[in-house]
């Protein structure tokens, strides 16, 4: 099962481009998360400084670390690229596949089980995530773990249980901070609907006090170390700002009903085979007052909805933890993966395995289809030219991929209003994000900006500036006017006024894919041997790249002599 899992999860994982998994399949939304979080577990690598994660020069605070921890040390250990780095959400999903296994062996046959495995891998948003350097896999898997102890152990009456449990729940907190309290909620609604299977108070005392043990440190640090910077992004920003209090920015559906339709559009065979099972659910209920999978996957059922409603952002990949309850469900409860009909019934979801990843492009499908954002070929072969000028992308369409190339700086401009998911209020104050305005007059506003970031834990001057919130793209010719030394990634509408307004100091490039660079002309080599803390992507250069700048020349020289 583990390499059938590995080889439905891992094929054709050098070919997806970072960031470019969809994580939602209805709002087409890129993995941006990808790039930020491989950055800073890349930074970890080659800065050696791993207790605070780092985007761009300035602190991210907004998730735990386990996850970059996880992916730093394979990097470490293995070398640092894009399918090292993901190896981690791999095995994460191998490894639920496995759980989910031995749970569905330990009462039904092996094709039942093996059904179950089955069922999960052709779950879209499981087979995406699993193949995403991601929090919300590493999470699942951590839930599944914690919540499969109870299943061999419901009373915790070993201690090794209330261990394991304890290092689970402790582990899924510092993978995705509040979320991570998923199985203590199951455990509790376990409880309440099997009164008579409670563990003894000091074995859940134990429980608690080993997730706090392993949870609290990294907390304390932060709070203790970078007390406001932590403060506004972990808890103002994060748990309040972009969870409990967001308004849903893509349905005006309620919870409940955005989250059943999108689960029913997303796998309708899971939410299928979920509905048959429910009678012998119910019947299990009723015909065992001791029966343990039933309460305890309807109890997981239920915490991991509440936890969906919960929180105001709606997105399809928030299911996931909710994801193997309803596989196990499937399986252990419906008559159809029981006796003589289990092997056939595992044939079937077989084929629809397979018609999944035919339909790739469908709400359901499996993607394996080689991809990339927009503007990643661009991207790469401006990093080969080893330029060690400043790159402002104007109006990005990216989601930080040029985060993960070797690329000396990067920042990153909008024109009009900048994503509220992307930014935070308090980043104005300490200069990460600046005005057009204010960045063209960066030097004397930069010592007030780095006494700030320093008093807040960041003494990085590099911090400032990394987003620049233009008012429109009647602000491009200015940035490019006033920043003769910078390159720029310009979407062609802007070619005009932005070639305009570089006309003696920058070089345009050709048109390629709806954008086009425009270089400094004052601009140096990088050494071979340097390379960006957040590098991912490394490129050796091409000699034929050089044609980009040799055809920008030809370009300008003829602009400037026409009659």
């Amino acid at each position: 099962m583990a390499l059938l899992a590995a080889v439905a999860l891992g094929f054709g994982i050098r070919s997806a481009g970072l960031a470019s998994a969809y994580v939602d399949p209805f709002l087409h939304a890129h993995a941006q998360d990808e790039a930020v979080y491989g950055h800073a577990a890349a930074s970890m690598v080659r800065t050696g400084q791993w207790l605070t994660p780092v985007f761009l020069h300035r602190l991210m605070l907004n998730k735990p670390p386990l996850l970059f921890w996880m992916g730093a040390l394979s990097m470490r250990l293995l070398g640092v690229g894009p399918v090292v780095l993901r190896l981690t959400p791999i095995l994460a999903g191998v490894f639920c596949c496995l759980l989910a296994f031995c749970w569905l062996r330990q009462s039904q046959s092996f094709a039942a089980a093996a059904s179950g495995v089955v069922l999960l891998l052709s779950n879209a948003v499981f087979h995406s995530m699993a193949r995403t350097f991601m929090t919300d896999i590493l999470l699942t898997l951590l839930v599944t773990a914690a919540i499969f102890v109870l299943a061999r152990d419901p009373r915790l009456e070993r201690w090794r249980s209330v261990v394991f449990f304890g290092l689970s729940t402790g582990a899924a907190i510092m993978t995705k901070s509040a979320a991570g309290i998923l199985p203590l909620l199951v455990f509790l609604i376990y409880f309440l609907l099997r009164p008579d299977a409670r563990p003894q108070l000091q074995r859940l005392i134990a429980a608690a006090a080993i997730a706090a043990l392993v949870a609290a440190p990294w907390h304390l640090y932060q709070l203790l170390v970078h007390r406001d910077w932590f403060l506004a992004e972990y808890v103002r920003f994060q748990l309040i700002g972009t969870g409990i209090t967001a308004p849903s920015r893509y349905s005006s559906d309620s919870g409940v009903a955005f989250y059943l339709r999108t689960l029913f559009e997303m796998d309708p065979l899971l939410f299928l085979l979920a509905c048959l099972a429910v009678p012998g659910l119910v019947a299990a209920w009723n015909r065992q007052r001791k029966e343990t999978d039933a309460r305890l996957l309807t109890a997981w059922s239920i915490g991991a909805f509440a936890v969906l409603l919960v929180f105001g952002t709606r997105v399809a990949y928030y299911l996931l933890p909710l994801i193997p309850a309803l596989v196990l469900i499937s399986v252990r409860f419906s008559p159809l993966f029981r006796g003589r009909w289990a092997a056939p019934a595992c044939a079937l979801l077989l084929c629809a395995f397979a018609l999944k990843a035919w339909q790739a492009d469908a709400p359901f499908g499996l993607d394996y289809e080689s991809k990339t954002v927009p503007s990643a070929a661009a991207l790469e072969n401006y990093s080969r030219l080893r330029r060690a000028n400043d790159l402002l992308i104007v109006a990005p369409d990216d989601d930080f991929y040029s985060s993960t190339l070797d690329l000396p700086k990067v920042r990153y401009v909008y024109p009009g209003t900048v994503d509220p998911a992307k930014t935070s209020g308090f980043f104005y104050t300490l200069g990460v994000n600046l005005s057009t305005d204010e960045f063209c007059h960066l030097a004397p506003l930069l010592p007030l900006y780095q006494q700030r970031l320093a008093a807040w834990g960041d003494p990085h001057p590099d911090a400032a500036g990394i987003i620049i919130a233009a008012q429109s793209s009647s602000d491009v010719p200015d940035l490019v006017h006033c920043s003769p030394n910078s390159d720029f990634f310009i979407p062609d509408e802007l070619r005009d006024q932005a070639v305009q307004a570089g006309r003696s100091t920058h070089t345009a490039g050709p048109r390629a894919n709806g954008r086009f660079f425009l270089l400094a002309n004052n601009s140096q080599q990088r050494p071979a041997d340097a390379h960006a803390a957040g590098a991912i992507i490394a490129l050796a250069p091409k000699a034929e790249l050089w044609r980009l700048r040799l055809s920008a020349r030809l370009e300008r020289d003829f602009r400037d002599h026409r009659p």
